[in-house]
């Protein structure tokens, strides 16, 4: 019998297609959730939603490795003639410091915002579509940012401005041009070129923006990357909601940035002119006393031209004061060096070391010249307690201490060795002692000369090389694509938007309908009572229209019909006895639908031949009498308490169907307990049983009073109504009790009033 019931149960397991169809049937919520989901999206994308696009921009940084000049000329690179190399990352951080946005918001007061009012959302505008140009005070101590000031042109010369303060109303008027004092700010408006009648008639609105924080809005919205790992060419891609304002500020942003950087370079070229030209100077009055001298000596000895015959020993005598004069050079530049950095001069970079010989002379002077060079550029966009700066000036420090130990080094070592020449030269003297001294001063006069004459031509060609390139700036950065907007915003993300629409419409009513499954107390389905009680399911009745018993002539091909008599099979097919006679049911509350289940498996038995008395048991409030159109007394409570009647005396025979008896419930008395412990329901039960071939029990719900209990001796069956969306889920604990406990035997669960029972017995079209 066991494995008969597991078979029966195993047939109401759950499955997807269960799941499917519980939410299928709320399948209009979810529609509306979909159509308001997108709906929701749609009117946010096109009233509310600000779009976003992206204005992008491609520059190539220039790495210059030499100078304008003569390239061989390796001394010269620490003199600025060569411009300084640029790090990628470098230039990044400069392109994207706060000093050059705020530059670019000052000059073109794009901190000013310009709207048109909509009648949804107001529409910013820029450039050529804002008639007027508005010139605000920053340093006005009651300048109020992000307040909506309305501007109403009342004609080509007047406008009128209007905005609520401190919760006032404040309108006044004004000419164009005139210095406006307000009590949220200092500003002059005036007319742009393109002013005219039609412009005048435009309501508009500005919004004054703080410049710090605008700053900060649009570094952020700015991102700088190298486009490709090996080259020098940087990605610029900037994000704003207004395209043509996007590009303006883009542009304004390399621009700005390509001042600097020319401004950077010139004044590396002006400190290296300024110490070519202190050097001219020197060496022109050099040049001019050696002129004067040879002037001189001429007039003194009266000679206007000497033939040199000088041999082999004048030659090297030469040639050795020849180095006496570049030692003489050196030992002058190392001087000036070494006079300018014991004076602590570092407003400046150190020139001269084009004549020094020592390489680790020159790679010190480098070294400082770059870190120098290095500072001055961070200087323009940080403050001197950045750590940079600080760890530069000590590095400066270190190096000026470096320099002046390895110059006054070398200077003493070039003493020295001038020293040496002069003994080599005074030596090769002694060997032209007969070559008259006039012939010897004059030669040495005209060797300083042409010594002297030869550098000041290369510095002086120096000096015009820089200028011009300074006359004529060209910036190592070049602009290879100009700003330009995508056609299409970025965001916001029209699909995304359609998409989260239709998801949180689905899931809105998904979450509804879980939450009113999950907050349900009550019966839903026979999953339910599969799930949760342990007695034998016997099946589905579905809910009937009229809610009494079925007609058996009209509605025999009915389903509710059709349920009955499988109701029927199910019954004799759990049952425990072979006859299966008394039949008992109940239900844990009124209203579950027992007298009506009672009442239509008599009339379904009955309809199949078998011989069917029904009792309203039911003494406290009966029902069953009434549904049937028949009289309730005289009925069971009569029959127990009156001793001397019959069962005749209490049993009604259905007047259209044929083999259907009923007794009712009787006169009302008190005491009912004590009637169901009663002696003479032995009587009746016997009496019934050898008469009838069913016999169908109506009680009292048993959650309420336990009269059906009193009834189990005489029962072979029980059936337990459960009311879908009536019977709570704590009642069937108590099913479960009684049926572990056997208080009613062969206890079986019906559930009564489901609306699906037709579809899920295949019902309904095949009927037909």
């Amino acid at each position: 019998m066991n494995e008969l019931k597991n078979e029966f149960l195993d047939s109401e397991e759950n499955n997807l297609g269960d799941i499917f169809k519980k939410y299928l049937k709320y399948w209009p919520l979810f529609a509306i959730g979909i159509i308001i989901g997108l709906t929701v999206a749609f009117l946010h994308l096109r009233y509310r939603a600000e779009p976003e696009y992206q204005i992008s921009s491609t520059i190539l940084i220039k790495n210059k490795g030499a100078g304008k000049g003569i390239g061989e000329m390796d001394g010269f690179n620490n003199l600025g003639l060569v411009k300084t190399t640029q790090s990628l990352e470098d230039e990044i951080g400069i392109l994207t410091s706060s000093g050059i946005m705020e530059e670019v918001i000052s000059k073109n007061s794009f901190n000013i915002d310009y709207f048109i009012e909509g009648t949804i959302r107001d529409v910013e505008i820029y450039g050529d579509e804002v008639p007027v140009q508005i010139m605000v005070d920053e340093t006005a101590e009651n300048l109020v940012y992000g307040l909506p000031i309305n501007i109403r042109f009342l004609n080509r010369d007047t406008y009128e401005l209007s905005t609520t303060f401190n919760d006032k109303e404040l309108v006044s008027e004004h000419a164009f041009g005139d210095l406006v004092v307000l009590p949220y700010g200092t500003m002059t408006i005036v007319p742009k070129a393109n002013f005219s009648e039609t412009g005048i008639s435009r309501p508009l609105f500005f919004k004054i923006v703080n410049k710090d924080r605008l700053a900060i809005n649009y570094v952020n919205r700015l991102s700088i990357y190298p486009d490709n790992d090996t080259g020098s060419l940087l990605r610029l891609n900037f994000v704003l909601s207004h395209r043509k304002k996007g590009e303006e500020v883009l542009s304004k942003v390399i621009e700005t940035y390509i001042e600097k950087t020319i401004k950077y370079e010139n004044e590396l070229a002006e400190n290296t002119i300024k110490m070519i030209d202190d050097r001219l100077k020197l060496l022109s009055g050099e040049i001019e006393d050696v002129e004067n001298t040879v002037v001189d000596f001429k007039r003194e000895n009266v000679v206007t031209d000497v033939a040199s015959n000088a041999d082999s020993y004048i030659q090297q005598a030469n040639e050795y004061k020849k180095q006496v004069a570049e030692y003489d050079t050196q030992i002058n530049v190392l001087s000036n060096i070494e006079q300018s950095l014991i004076a602590g001069d570092m407003s400046s970079t150190i020139g001269g070391s084009y004549s020094i010989n020592d390489p680790a002379l020159m790679s010190l002077i480098n070294k400082y010249n770059e870190a120098f060079i290095k500072k001055q550029g961070l200087s323009q966009s940080a403050v001197t307690s950045n750590p940079l700066i600080v760890s530069l000036d000590a590095s400066l420090k270190s190096l000026r201490a470096s320099i002046l130990q390895n110059v006054k080094s070398n200077k003493n070592g070039l003493i020295i060795a001038r020293g040496n020449l002069y003994a080599n030269a005074s030596r090769y003297d002694a060997q032209i002692a007969k070559v008259p001294g006039m012939e010897k001063e004059l030669l040495e006069i005209s060797r300083d000369k042409s010594t002297k004459e030869g550098l000041y031509l290369y510095l002086l060609q120096k000096r015009e090389e820089e200028v011009l390139s300074m006359a004529a700036p060209v910036s190592s950065t070049r602009i290879v694509n100009l700003p330009k907007a995508g056609l299409n915003p970025i965001s916001p993300n029209k699909k995304m938007f359609y998409l989260s629409g239709l998801l949180l419409g689905v899931f809105i009513p998904f979450s509804l309908v879980y939450m009113k499954e999950a907050l349900n107390t009550k019966v839903r389905s026979i999953e339910d009572l599969s799930k949760s009680v342990t007695a034998p399911v016997l099946g589905k009745i579905s809910r009937s229209k009229d809610k009494t018993m079925i007609d058996t002539d009209e509605d025999r091909d009915s389903p509710t019909a059709e349920l009955f008599r499988l109701l029927r099979f199910n019954l004799d097919y759990l049952k425990q006895t072979d006859r299966n006679q008394t039949i008992l049911v109940t239900s844990s509350v009124k209203g579950e639908g027992k007298t009506f289940i009672a009442s239509n498996l008599a009339v379904t038995l009955a309809s199949n031949g078998e011989k069917v008395v029904v009792l309203a048991f039911d003494l406290r409030e009966p029902q069953l009498m009434d549904d049937f159109g028949l009289p309730n007394s005289p009925g069971i409570s009569d029959f127990i308490l009156k001793k001397g009647m019959s069962l005749d005396g209490v049993i009604q025979q259905h007047p259209n169907i044929e083999n259907l008896s009923l007794i009712g419930s009787g006169m009302v008395a008190s005491h009912l307990g004590s009637l169901m412990l009663s002696k003479r329901i032995d009587l009746l039960m016997d009496a019934l049983k050898k008469e009838y071939d069913r016999i169908i029990i109506d009680t009292a719900p048993i959650g309420l009073v336990s009269d059906a209990f009193a009834l189990n001796a005489y029962l072979d069956s029980t059936i337990y109504v459960v009311r879908k969306d009536v019977t709570q889920k704590e009642h069937l604990k108590n099913i479960n009790a009684i049926h572990k406990s056997n208080k009613l035997k062969n206890c079986m669960v019906l559930l009564n009033d489901d609306t699906e029972a037709v579809e899920t017995y295949g019902y309904g079209k095949y009927g037909k």
